[in-house]
């Protein structure tokens, strides 16, 4: 299946429509809902899952598996909230949609953005290999892991690179979620958790409460869980783990903004 979606033009046509939108737009959640989002593509699994509204978009282009009504307020939240990060990780990334949308939405709050790295145990999909040719020679490192998250080599990457934010959207099951989880606790200043509102996914629903309260101290929270009356049941949904500043932090970054002024 994976070969059978792959427009040559798909990503240039992707990444051209991001080239003309304003700050002011995309700080602008109907606009990037409904002008963004839904023309670059959406996935066409499990459509039992998906809103018959949106039926024209399925099965084309990026093959984003997100719900845009939800997915829109999670990039409009990154606009505000990950202007200083720097080494991006995905957790399950299955075609690369999300995976590609989020990094260039990234590369637009910060130039800066060092790497994204997708991991999941697929073969390499046909999107994510072409995005990482049409990379090749930017400032933005992109690259993709075919492993578990548990594997060795995972281990190693994130000790080594430290990632300062991870999507987890791998392995549902409470145990797995959690151990990734905790994998991107020791470095990253944000933490976003899938499927945090999905009559599919009741062991990450119930852990994403679960943690909500056990980190409260050392994170923020925000989810968007917008659901479709046109879907019967509850699905998908995004959890966002922001880590808080203590003042020593704030203190050097004030000094800091103060030299480059």
């Amino acid at each position: 299946m994976q070969n059978d979606f792959l427009d040559s033009n798909v990503l240039e046509k992707f990444l051209d429509s991001l080239k003309g939108i304003s700050e002011a737009e995309m700080s602008n959640v109907n606009f990037v809902e409904k002008f963004i989002i839904v023309k670059a593509g959406l996935n066409n699994e499990i459509l039992t899952e998906q809103p018959s509204e949106l039926a024209p978009y399925f099965g084309t282009g990026l093959h984003i598996w997100q719900y845009p009504n939800q997915f829109a307020r999670y990039l409009v939240w990154l606009s505000k909230n990950a202007r200083n990060i720097k080494r991006y990780v995905e957790i399950g990334s299955r075609w690369g949609g999300t995976f590609i949308f989020v990094t260039e939405w990234l590369k637009r709050v910060n130039p800066r953005l060092e790497m994204a790295i997708a991991i999941d145990p697929i073969a390499l999909p046909p999107l994510i290999k072409a995005y990482r040719e049409m990379s090749n020679g930017s400032a933005t490192k992109i690259d993709y892991v075919q492993a578990l998250s548990t594997s060795f080599e995972v281990h190693e990457l994130f000790s080594r690179l430290k990632p300062d934010m991870v999507f987890i959207d791998g392995d549902h099951s409470m145990r797995g979620a959690f151990a990734d989880h905790m994998l991107a606790s020791a470095t990253a200043k944000i933490i976003v958790h899938h499927d945090v509102c999905s009559d599919a996914c009741p062991e990450t629903t119930e852990l994403w409460r679960g943690l909500r309260n056990l980190e409260k101290k050392k994170f923020k929270s925000w989810e968007f869980i917008d659901q479709y009356d046109s879907v019967s049941g509850n699905y998908l949904g995004i959890g966002c783990l922001k880590r808080r500043e203590n003042i020593a932090t704030r203190y050097r970054q004030f000094i800091s903004n103060i030299q480059k002024s």
